[in-house]
């Protein structure tokens, strides 16, 4: 059957009112297209709805059955429209985001506040995870956002870059270099050096010269996985790092020193990455917007 909306409907006003005239007032229609839109239903159906009389309308046996579900269906399409429409206007809806571990506990929960300020009925889920696999949780279709630094990707991931990051000298606050303005790569060498992820020392490589190449390779230079260990270990007086400008409040939390690191200067782009095949959520949408606006949220 081609049944219609707009027919349902004018079947269901009419049994309610008990009368065109009031129904067609009800619906903003005239009387002659109400009338036909529940002629319409009933040829469709191949059934009496509505007995009409000279002063009244009532329903026909056939009518009794057919109203019952005629309202269930109208509401449960009522009910689902205005669901769309709360997710559209973010009344209500799931943000799911992904970060790098460092990343999740100094940048990303500001982003969320602010977020969360402009949205307050949407919830928001973070997943920390490591660098090299970021990705991952998007491809499987656990997140629609993922936030971390630079890296290749496919056709399947759009990459947006977000904001430029420098990369500054970590130290103890009663540290030599500590109270310097500035420093350069080669002036690290009496010092071990904490590398503070895998992949470091393969990133910074092209951008230093011979010299301070050597001395990350060297000796004197450790490896370790997360950031979280090498700001620990800086505290204890094992060494230096490096880390970004948005682990920021991490630095502080050890009342450690950041200091700019010079000859060469060391960034590296932030990106907000998304799927390219599928439509965002209303609340991922809003998110990847308010970031690309408010870059200064790092």
């Amino acid at each position: 059957m081609n049944l219609t909306l707009r027919q349902l409907r004018a079947f269901a006003a009419v049994a309610e009112a008990g009368s065109f005239t009031a129904a067609a007032r009800q619906l903003h229609l005239t009387q002659s297209a109400l009338s036909v839109l529940v002629r319409e239903l009933e040829r469709e159906m191949g059934v009496q709805l509505l007995d009409r009389h000279t002063r009244a309308v009532e329903l026909s046996e056939a009518g009794r059955e057919f109203l019952p579900s005629v309202h269930r269906l109208l509401a449960e399409l009522s009910t689902a429209v205005a669901g769309v429409t709360d997710l559209r206007d973010k009344k209500k809806g799931l943000l799911r985001l992904a970060a790098p571990q460092l990343m999740a506990c100094t940048f990303i929960p500001r982003a969320v506040a602010a977020y969360r300020q402009r949205h307050p009925e949407v919830e928001v889920r973070v997943t920390d995870t490591l660098p090299e696999q970021l990705l991952a949780g998007m491809r499987a279709g656990d997140v629609e956002v993922a936030v971390g630094q630079d890296m290749p990707v496919d056709e399947a991931v759009l990459r947006r870059p977000l904001l430029r990051d420098r990369h500054w000298l970590i130290c103890p606050a009663d540290h030599a270099l500590a109270r310097r303005r500035s420093v350069r790569w080669r002036e690290l060498g009496p010092w071990t050096f904490i590398a503070p992820t895998r992949d470091f020392r393969q990133r910074i490589a092209p951008e230093v010269d011979a010299e301070v190449r050597a001395m990350l390779n060297g000796p004197q230079t450790q490896e370790v996985s997360y950031m979280t260990t090498a700001l620990g270990m800086v505290a204890s007086g094992l060494g230096l790092t490096v880390c970004p400008t948005y682990s920021a409040p991490l630095v502080r939390a050890w009342g450690l020193a950041m200091v700019r690191l010079a000859e060469p200067d060391f960034h590296r782009e932030v990106c907000v990455y998304t799927p390219a095949r599928r439509s965002l959520s209303p609340a991922a949408a809003s998110f990847v917007d308010m970031l690309l606006a408010n870059p200064t949220l790092a």
